[in-house]
């Protein structure tokens, strides 16, 4: 469970950089963890994401998780500016939804266990 909690903290941070760097006001982060799956939940209010950064967020959180990758994930991710952190977050969980809703950007993201 230890490790668990861990790999669900890198992944809240790899997308709290993202939407900071994208010069977000608001966000709202939820964290539900139960026996079977870790949903993440995310709202970025008012956002300024335009369709492309939607279908590229898409895109590279739908990927399909590889669970042998899950070990080297902290090495992998480190502290650099480039969209590969977003694709390794791809890789660690299992379905993702994006969302523009009344112009507020909403991400679910799912890891079972």
């Amino acid at each position: 469970m230890r490790h668990e909690v861990k790999k669900i903290s890198r992944i809240v941070d790899e997308l709290t950089t993202m939407l900071l760097k994208d010069d977000t006001n608001e966000v709202d982060f939820k964290i539900k963890m139960d026996p079977n799956q870790t949903v993440i939940s995310i709202v970025d209010y008012h956002s300024r994401c335009d369709e492309k950064m939607i279908e590229r967020l898409r895109d590279a959180l739908s990927i399909e998780r590889q669970h042998e990758m899950e070990e080297y994930y902290w090495q992998l991710a480190g502290e650099s500016d480039c969209d590969d952190e977003l694709t390794l977050v791809g890789a660690m969980i299992d379905e993702a939804k994006v969302e523009m809703i009344d112009g507020n950007l909403t991400m679910e993201l799912i890891r079972y266990r």
